[in-house]
């Protein structure tokens, strides 16, 4: 949800679900839809549009001329075209996933305004230490203001450069994660678990988890077809890997309430009384409806309230090394004074 492929920007994907949506509207052929975006769509899906257009040229579905690039799109998108294509609701699928995908792009650009001050103290601060390290060493002292065992100019240098490093490598895990679909089930399902970050993720799975069940339900897929798009839409290891079990129980004409439980994903309790009330009274569309708007709204506040987490563990962790610095500083200062008097 946060870290959308640089392989497909979401404002390119939001531009495209947007022209697909008008065209289909307008009664266009999907395969002079994707020449003409080929040639003048956003430049950033253009090659991928050529690809789907020789596809489709050749017989192929929709899913399987997206399935080659599935990595490249964020989670939902495969999913609901091929539920959109299957039931002939390919227009009303496109629509969904242009608000969707607005939404995410909004809860984006917050999250990352909300982190853009704690990364500058994080970055002023590191700046600051090891340039303190640094002119202690260039005035002869062999102080360590850090206890870290780090003085002088290899000293500031190390400290940057772990700093840094460390900053830098939680960021290519996200990229990575981010370009590759399998990676980013398995580090949201991880960081279910995460303080703050945890509850936000959650309520972003079981939003995605309910706007595939709201569309394949009123598109009239069996239970099982249900649960597998709905699963694969969580995009999210702890719920995928539970698939297996649910499909299983509705196969066997089990309500979709037993085979969630059977799947052992994290849904919370609430969410399954829910499930069960919309099967006994015939209004799961609805009720999926209903349970989206509100696990998206719920989901954005938690992100907040993670951005906060997050901010506040940044300057804590910066306020513990400037702690660390005076007092080493404050302790060899004493020293030198308690040496000078003794001297006398």
């Amino acid at each position: 949800m946060l870290f959308s492929s640089s392989k497909c920007p979401l404002p390119a994907l939001v531009a495209w679900c947007r022209v697909l949506k008008h065209s289909l509207g307008a009664g266009l052929d999907p395969i002079k839809i994707f020449r003409q975006q080929g040639k003048s769509g956003p430049r950033a899906l253009r090659g991928m549009a050529k690809a789907i257009t020789a596809s489709l040229e050749q017989g192929d579905s929709l899913e399987d001329a997206l399935e080659p690039f599935r990595d490249r799109f964020p989670p939902l998108f495969v999913e609901l075209v091929a539920v959109g294509e299957q039931t002939g609701r390919l227009e009303d699928t496109f629509h969904e996933l242009e608000a969707y995908y607005e939404t995410t792009l909004r809860v984006q650009r917050d999250f990352r305004s909300q982190m853009a001050y704690p990364a500058i103290q994080f970055v002023a601060a590191v700046l600051i230490i090891s340039a303190m390290i640094f002119i202690l060493g260039m005035l002869g002292s062999k102080m360590d203001p850090l206890g870290l065992g780090l003085t002088g100019t290899g000293g500031a240098l190390t400290f940057m450069t772990v700093a840094f490093g460390f900053a830098g490598g939680i960021l290519f895990l996200l990229k990575l994660s981010a370009d590759n679909i399998r990676w980013r089930a398995k580090m949201e399902g991880f960081c279910l678990f995460v303080p703050a970050w945890g509850p936000a993720l959650l309520n972003f799975a079981l939003h995605r988890f309910c706007i595939a069940m709201r569309m394949t339900t009123e598109a009239g897929l069996r239970a099982e077809k249900v649960l597998h798009y709905a699963f694969r839409a969580t995009a999210n290891s702890a719920f995928m890997r539970g698939a297996d079990a649910a499909i299983a129980v509705a196969k066997k004409g089990g309500e979709i309430n037993d085979a969630l439980a059977a799947s052992r994903a994290p849904f919370p309790e609430e969410f399954r009384d829910m499930v069960l009330v919309a099967e006994e009274s015939g209004e799961m569309s609805e009720v999926m409806e209903r349970l989206a708007n509100n696990y998206r709204e719920e989901g954005a506040r938690k992100l907040k309230a993670a951005a906060q987490f997050t901010s506040y563990a940044i300057y804590a962790g910066v306020a513990i090394l400037i702690i660390m610095a005076i007092f080493s500083i404050a302790n060899t200062y004493l020293g030198a004074l308690n040496n000078a008097a003794k001297g006398m």
